[in-house]
């Protein structure tokens, strides 16, 4: 193992230590678990900056296969979720959105060592905005996602007037709808991106039939799941319902970016 992959198995470990400490202090609350969950999230995000460019700088890493994405995926979230924490004080959304970007750390592990991609294949030109694109995108989304989840979790709260501990540590219902919202509209734009650049770069290096690789149907099939969320919303979608519509939406998002790699890679690609 060279230290890139030490980094990296140290960010997965450090990913997995924050999602317990941000659950913990949901659950438990308390000044320590608070420092101690903003504290993992920092050193964990420390870490994997190490990790990304120790692997950038000696293994031309960045963007060029599923492994590489899915770390970068699990980077900018972490990244979002510090934000929110530090300018918002959203620490609830860490106890879902950590969680996330552990398992993408951990897919990323399993993918890289037999996933590089051929640059002969596959030019990283022509897909690196494409790919970047669709890496913030998913961090988007998965804000949105642990937003809806909260959401859920505190309108049931709301509903049974279980306003105990937790309930005071989750951001008003408010500002979480909102938040998801938002979320939503920057991740779709990002997609909406992706989708064009990505098939501007399909067209050149595949041609014909592009359109009818597993991956591009999946990812068509998400941006209709958010297109749909928010043309709700102009009609006067609000709460549980338009809520739901966030949480399937990523859930096409997972199977889209992970799991076709998985279960149908078709063309050669990074994602």
């Amino acid at each position: 193992m060279n230290a890139g992959e030490y980094l990296s198995g140290g960010a997965l470990l450090l990913y997995f230590l924050a999602s317990v400490a941000y659950q913990a202090h949901l659950f438990a609350g308390g000044t320590r678990t608070r420092l101690a969950a903003l504290a993992a999230l920092i050193v964990v995000v420390a870490v994997h900056t190490a990790a990304i460019g120790y692997r950038c700088t000696h293994e031309s890493w960045l963007f060029n296969n599923p492994g590489a994405v899915a770390s970068l995926s699990a980077y900018f979230l972490a990244i979002a979720q510090l934000a929110l924490d530090l300018s918002l004080r959203w620490r609830a959304t860490g106890a879902v959105a950590l969680p996330v970007a552990f398992v993408a750390e951990f897919y990323a592990l399993l993918r890289t060592p037999n996933s590089i991609v051929q640059p002969r294949a596959l030019p990283s030109e022509a897909l690196n905005p494409h790919v970047l694109a669709t890496i913030l995108g998913f961090a988007a989304f998965a804000i949105a996602f642990s937003l809806a989840v909260l959401y859920l979790i505190q309108s049931r709260m709301l509903k049974r007037k279980r306003l105990g501990d937790v309930f005071r540590r989750l951001p008003p219902l408010t500002s979480i709808g909102r938040g998801a919202h938002w979320f939503a509209i920057a991740g779709l734009s990002m997609l909406t991106l992706g989708i064009l650049t990505g098939a501007l770069a399909a067209w050149q290096l595949w041609a014909s039939n592009w359109y009818l690789d597993p991956k591009v149907l999946t990812t068509g099939l998400a941006w209709l799941v958010y297109a749909a969320y928010l043309l709700g919303n102009l009609r006067g979608w609000q709460g549980r319902k338009s809520t739901y519509y966030l949480i399937a939406g990523f859930v096409v998002v997972l199977i889209a970016y992970f799991g076709i790699s998985m279960l149908a890679p078709g063309r050669q690609h990074p994602l």
